[in-house]
């Protein structure tokens, strides 16, 4: 969840990321409440090479430019470690005959950004068929990779998290993806059938690489706050709507538009281009808006993502009602409830263990009990 900012600090903030020659004495906040909102946005790395470009008349405290290059130093060592192994794997992949489309962060850090380290990321999201899963996952186990805990179901989750640790600790994690959400709604607004035929070319990571076209790549941005992340503002993210805006030309604008009416994601998709815009002056074509925003007024589902205060049963009711049938309800409910139960063994630390099965219906109904309270409290 982000941190409230005053709206001063955020708006300065903001044109400070965009390349305005902004003054310390802009931001009503003190060094340690800016560097703060430095890291809750993930920009510290893209505000110093911001910074230190402008004239010393700017005023910027030696400590807080300090701060920020360290954070960017750090960044920049790590990238080079993460470069890699991404590329690494994208070889493998490639080698054992697959096709996946990288997708998000990674995607955008190697393509839009000056440099791969002013785009933060946790891990690399990769768009795959249904059917080449198993392959995936054993191409990668050949590297090293394994997947943690974590509770499967193919209407509950529609990917799989791996991940290895690599020299000098550090671990890489990899979210694999059949579907971009498990949000119904939300689900196939980008295929991977449909996004392989205008997917593009990611030199930068070897001659297998491959990411989602900037069309499809911006309905993912524009998706991703309201789908997994209760509509929270980044302005990291919101950047990445805008540099993806500003790669499109205008037809290319109306064919996203026109894709995000179909697809009845337009209302979050207008949302965020109208956010980018009023942060970072995003220029967004009449024609394309006047889709979107025809969209909004037929009372596109996807505008209730963007009501205030959505809580976990309001996405889970989403999910349910965005299911057509009422056997896939019941079924994304058992997942939910009941998930399998090497997931449950797992997740308590007895796997092949037989007290483990012993004791699985009281580790079911410990579930229900902590989650159910966490929903009565507020907490999920």
């Amino acid at each position: 969840m982000t941190i409230p900012a005053a709206p001063r600090t955020i708006d300065r903030l903001a044109a400070l990321v965009k390349g305005d020659p902004i003054p310390w004495t802009a931001f009503a906040a003190t060094p340690a409440d800016f560097l703060s909102q430095c890291d809750e946005h993930e920009v510290a790395a893209l505000v110093y090479e911001r910074v230190r470009a402008l004239p010393e008349t700017c005023g910027w405290p030696a400590h807080v430019v300090d701060v920020l290059g360290t954070e960017a130093r750090r960044r920049a060592a790590r990238e080079l470690i993460e470069e890699r192994e991404l590329k690494a794997v994208v070889a493998a992949l490639a080698a054992n005959g697959l096709t996946v489309l990288l997708m998000k962060g990674s995607a955008l850090a190697y393509s839009l950004y000056a440099a791969p380290w002013l785009r933060p990321r946790i891990d690399t999201d990769l768009l795959m068929r249904r059917d080449d899963v198993d392959r995936v996952r054993a191409a990668m186990a050949e590297l090293g990779y394994r997947a943690g805990v974590f509770c499967e179901g193919d209407l509950l989750f529609g990917q799989f998290p791996l991940q290895r640790t690599g020299g000098f600790g550090i671990v890489h994690r990899f979210d694999c993806h059949w579907r971009i959400s498990t949000q119904p709604l939300f689900a196939d607004a980008v295929t991977f059938d449909e996004a392989v035929t205008r997917s593009r070319a990611v030199p930068a990571l070897g001659a297998g690489a491959r990411a989602l076209g900037v069309v499809d790549a911006l309905i993912v941005a524009c998706i991703h706050p309201a789908m997994h992340h209760r509509n929270a503002e980044s302005l990291l993210w919101l950047y990445d709507i805008h540099l993806l805006a500003a790669a499109l030309a205008e037809h290319e604008f109306v064919q996203f538009a026109g894709i995000a009416a179909d697809k009845r994601v337009a209302a979050v998709c207008a949302h965020q281009l109208r956010l980018a815009r009023a942060r970072f002056g995003t220029p967004l074509p009449d024609a394309a808006m006047t889709v979107l925003s025809a969209a909004e007024s037929r009372g596109e589902p996807s505008a209730e993502y963007l009501e205030p205060n959505r809580a976990w049963i309001d996405e889970l009711a989403s999910s349910i009602g965005g299911l057509p049938r009422w056997s896939d309800r019941l079924r994304l409910l058992r997942e939910v409830v009941f998930p399998a139960p090497a997931y449950m063994l797992k997740a308590a630390g007895l796997t092949g263990s037989h007290l483990g099965v012993a004791l699985l219906p009281m580790l079911y109904l410990r579930r229900l009990a902590s989650g159910g309270w966490k929903v009565l409290a507020g907490q999920k």
